[in-house]
């Protein structure tokens, strides 16, 4: 949410003192807020490579050779990311490290369709993920694999702010801390089922058959989910059922098509109530191909963590 560009402020005259009205009362009128002016809006790229040439894969729905953008925050100020946007040639996957905390930003590989939207339509994180450079800096890494089976150039960026904390008075850098913190108690997080492999490819569901996905939060932290979107090569049908309460989301027998239930990066499918998966909880998805066809199915949550507990 964008700051304020104008607040209510009490009027003062020439010395000072403040202006009362007939009835004694503090007479207000609009300033600038001294917030405003610094924090702007940002898109961050590998400063190094505005693209990147991905080696194909062998084939469509197969994993190619590693590639990395490295997006680096300087320390003129904090960065407040809040959203993914992306062009390319074909499909990829991509994971997301932050190096100075250690933290993957998902269990497993993501499919570059369920999260890399477009100026017009972004992928919003769940929650955006600040990054606190201190004193110095911050890099994000993104390791990325051709599943298009071609050659495949990408130009990925991650939208936000920047807050330019050093610039601002002090009084005004202490608002600006007390309002971001340390954005590190909770984060975006993306969530793939365990079933997909380390190289982010996922086994087929033949065609009219069957298939489970587990999806777990870990012992290290809840997650909170928001979102759901889903890539797949035809339709599928589905149901999600909670594994220690065999609880369905839905009634009994009752399948739920793939366009009813899970979207894109650009139009993702927002519960009406977020789902906490506490730790070491699992959620079930069951599928059935509808297509008639091999059906290559790549599903993604996205959610928060919270890593913490007061």
């Amino acid at each position: 949410m964008s700051f304020a560009s104008f607040i209510r402020v009490q009027k003062r005259d020439q010395y000072g003192n403040p202006i009362l009205d007939a009835q004694g009362r503090a007479v207000e009128g609009l300033a600038v807020n001294p917030i405003k002016p610094h924090v702007r809006g940002y898109w961050l790229a590998d400063p190094n490579q505005a693209s990147i040439a991905l080696d194909a894969s062998a084939g469509a729905n197969q994993a190619g050779p590693k590639g990395r953008l490295d997006f680096l925050i300087d320390s003129q100020g904090h960065f407040d990311w809040a959203s993914i946007v992306g062009v390319s040639s074909g499909a990829f996957s991509l994971e997301f490290f932050d190096p100075s905390t250690n933290r993957l930003l998902q269990n497993r590989p993501v499919h570059s369709n369920t999260i890399v939207g477009v100026a017009a339509r972004q992928f919003l994180l769940p929650e955006p993920y600040f990054f606190n450079v201190g004193d110095s800096q911050r890099v994000l890494q993104a390791v990325l694999r051709d599943l298009s089976g071609s050659t495949n150039t990408v130009r990925l960026n991650l939208v936000g702010r920047r807050i330019y904390h050093k610039e601002a008075p002090p009084d005004v850098a202490l608002d600006l801390q007390k309002t971001f913190g340390q954005g590190g108690r909770t984060y975006a997080y993306f969530l793939t089922p365990n079933e997909t492999k380390q190289d982010g490819t996922v086994t087929p569901v033949g065609a009219n058959l069957t298939a489970s996905f587990t999806f777990e939060s870990d012992a290290s932290a809840d997650t909170e989910i928001k979102k759901l979107m889903a890539k797949s090569t035809g339709a599928f049908s589905f149901t999600i059922r909670e594994r220690d309460t065999n609880r369905l989301l839905m009634p009994i027998n009752g399948n739920i098509h793939s366009q009813n239930g899970w979207g894109n990066a650009e139009f993702p499918y927002i519960l009406p109530d977020t789902y906490l998966l506490e730790r070491q909880k699992q959620l079930i998805v069951d599928v059935t191909d509808l297509s008639g066809s091999t059906n290559y199915i790549y599903m993604t949550m996205a959610a928060r963590r919270l890593q913490l507990i007061p």
